[in-house]
């Protein structure tokens, strides 16, 4: 992921909930907006998703869609920022390294699992998006896995490289990771099913990381 230089504030009004749901109602709501955006954009691109459109294919008047969003950008936001979550809870979920090389192996491998479980909704978002519309979730995403990344780091100091400035080499890690796995996700996505990928994004980064290769 890329880390804006300036992204709006969680409240910029055009890339926001108006309201987070909090009944049931409210939330299947907000949900079928989300999933109706998400198909629009597979099938038809950021373009054709208007409000009326989407508002339409989720079956909810466009005072409903309204109620929460003030627009399709802040809809695309909250669409990128479930997509963000899902990911995270697979990340997290059984996180339980006993090494840095299980904790990269772990990190690599649900990142390009993530991106293959809907490669073309995952295309779409990276490619179609603007990134204004985004930035506020792309940073938060990206300072959330930088303290996960540090606290590792900071917990296995005596396995790494010596004399290496911690938050740079997480900062440096998580960009190379990212960089590479969104080149293959938008340009050769069939590859991301390929254990090579893998592999070698694994020996990448614990050549760079471990002294000695360990």
């Amino acid at each position: 992921m890329q880390v804006p230089e300036s992204a709006p504030t969680r409240d910029h009004p055009a890339y926001a909930l108006r309201k987070r749901p909090k009944q049931s109602r409210a939330k299947a709501t907000v949900t079928a907006i989300l999933d109706a955006a998400a198909r629009i954009l597979t099938e038809s691109g950021y373009a054709a998703a208007s409000t009326n459109r989407i508002a339409e294919r989720a079956g909810v008047s466009i005072g409903s869609l309204y109620e929460y969003f003030p627009g399709k950008e802040a809809i695309f936001a909250e669409l990128r920022r479930r997509e963000g979550q899902t990911y995270y809870a697979g990340l997290l979920t059984g996180l339980r390294p006993e090494s840095p090389r299980d904790a990269i192996r772990h990190i690599v491998r649900s990142r390009l699992g993530w991106m293959r479980r809907n490669p073309t909704l995952y295309a779409a978002l990276e490619a179609e998006i603007p990134r204004r519309a985004i930035a506020e979730v792309e940073s938060e995403m990206f300072h959330d896995f930088l303290g996960i990344s540090l606290a590792f780091l900071n917990a296995h100091r005596d396995l790494l490289r010596p004399k290496v400035d911690l938050e740079f080499l997480a900062e440096f890690l998580i960009h190379a990771v990212s960089a590479t796995a969104n080149t293959y996700g938008l340009r050769a996505p069939e590859r991301l099913d390929d254990p090579q990928l893998e592999q070698a994004l694994v020996e990448m980064v614990e050549r760079y990381l471990l002294e000695d290769g360990r």
